[in-house]
């Protein structure tokens, strides 16, 4: 998998398409950090990738919420501290 700046995207576009033809993958970068993934894709799977790649966004955020739930210590809470949790929130929406 092949990294190029963003730069090439706009002042290369050549090299761009023959790193994503030859690799499928590219990760394009900003001031040297990773900014974006790009897939190459055809028109039939486009739907399909646009999915997987909802879904593996999905997972990821899923993932930093267990994390942040872990370091706050919200993973070791009882049964009935979550039903309180749980009512206070409900009984705080507004109807």
């Amino acid at each position: 998998m092949e990294s190029l700046p963003m730069r090439v995207l706009r002042n290369q576009p050549g090299r761009f398409e023959e790193a994503l033809a030859r690799d499928g993958t590219v990760v394009l970068s900003k001031d040297s950090k990773p900014l974006a993934i790009a897939v190459d894709v055809g028109e039939s799977t486009l739907e399909e990738t646009v999915r997987l790649v909802t879904q593996i966004r999905a997972q990821l955020a899923v993932g930093r919420l267990r994390t942040q739930a872990r370091a706050r210590g919200l993973d070791r809470l009882e049964a009935d501290e979550i039903d309180a949790a749980v009512r206070a929130a409900r009984a705080a929406r507004p109807e």
